[in-house]
C-alpha cells in the first residue's frame, strides 16, 4: 500500500525555541505510515537535520509570520493527501494523524476533530486552554462510530491537521493565504483558530479516545508562568499562569462520558 504525504509547515521565530523544533522535526520524520516532508517559515536561517526547505521570511510586524504557512500549503494544495500546520513547540506524534484521517473517514462533513494542549512537570498535567471562561460544552456530546465526540469553547491548539479533501473545502469558501475574519482571538491564534470557526464545521474533540488527541507544548511554559522569551519586538516576554490541572480535566470528562 503506497504511503499517504503529509506536508508539515511550521512557523519558527529567532533562537529560544530550537531545541523544541529540533525535537519536532525529529518526530515527525520519525513517522512510518506518511511520506513526511517538512517546511520551515523563520525569521533568521536554520541547519537543522530533517528541515526540507526553510523560508527566511523579513517582515515588518512578526505576528503575522506564522500566517505566511497558510501560504506555502496552499502552493502545495494539489501535491499532498494531509497537511499540517504547526508553532514550533508543539510535538506532534503519528497517531495524531492516523486519528485525524480515523475521524475523517465517518464524521459527518459538518464536523472536523481537534486537538488539546497539554503541558506536564513532575507533579502532574496541566491544559493551557482550558481558563478563564473556556470550558466543554456539556450539551455538546454526539457519538459517531462507537465514539464520542464534544465541542471545547476555546478553539486555539497552535496546530491543525487538514485532509486534501478538507483544504479544497475550506479554500473554496475564503482565500486561504489570508485571515477569513474578525474574532476574539490574535492574529498569531488565527492561523488555526480560523480554520476551525469560519469553515463551515464544529470543531470536536474526540473523548472516547482522549489520550490519543492531546498535543504537548513542550516549553511547559504556562504552569507557573515564566520569563524569559523574546517577544518579536525584541523585549522579553512572560507567559501567565494559565492553566487547568488533571483534576479539572479528569471530572469534566466523567461528566461528558458518563
Amino acid at each position: 500500500m503506497e504511503m499517504k504525504s503529509l506536508l508539515a509547515v511550521l512557523v519558527n521565530y529567532g533562537e529560544d525555541q530550537l531545541q523544541y523544533l529540533k525535537q519536532v522535526v525529529n518526530e515527525l520524520k520519525s513517522f512510518q505510515k506518511y511520506d513526511v516532508s517538512i517546511v520551515v517559515n523563520s525569521n533568521i536561517p536554520l541547519d537543522i537535520e530533517g528541515i526540507d526547505l526553510v523560508n527566511v521570511i523579513q517582515l515588518d510586524d512578526y505576528q503575522l509570520l506564522p500566517i505566511t504557512c497558510r501560504q506555502v500549503i496552499w502552493d502545495h494544495k494539489d501535491d499532498f493527501d494531509i497537511f499540517l500546520f504547526g508553532e514550533n513547540d508543539h510535538l506532534f506524534k503519528e497517531h495524531h494523524v492516523d486519528k485525524h484521517l480515523e475521524y475523517a473517514s465517518f464524521l459527518p462533513k459538518d464536523r472536523i476533530t481537534g486537538l488539546i494542549q497539554y503541558e506536564a512537570n513532575e507533579v502532574d498535567r496541566y491544559y493551557p486552554a482550558y481558563h478563564a471562561h473556556y470550558d466543554w460544552d456539556y450539551s455538546s456530546v454526539e457519538e459517531y462510530g462507537s465514539k464520542k465526540f464534544a465541542h471545547f469553547t476555546n478553539l486555539h491548539q497552535a496546530t491543525f491537521i487538514l485532509t486534501k479533501e478538507q483544504l479544497h473545502d475550506i479554500g473554496a469558501k475564503f482565500d486561504f493565504t489570508q485571515f477569513f475574519g474578525p474574532s476574539r482571538y490574535s492574529e498569531k491564534c488565527k492561523v488555526n483558530t480560523d480554520i476551525y470557526q469560519f469553515g463551515d464545521w464544529k470543531k470536536v474533540i474526540c473523548i472516547s479516545d482522549f489520550e490519543d488527541n492531546l498535543i504537548h507544548h513542550l516549553p511547559n511554559a504556562y504552569i507557573e508562568g515564566s520569563y524569559g522569551y523574546h517577544n518579536p519586538d525584541g523585549t522579553i516576554g512572560y507567559r501567565a499562569k494559565q492553566r487547568s490541572e488533571e483534576e479539572r480535566m479528569k471530572n469534566a470528562l466523567n461528566k461528558l462520558l458518563c
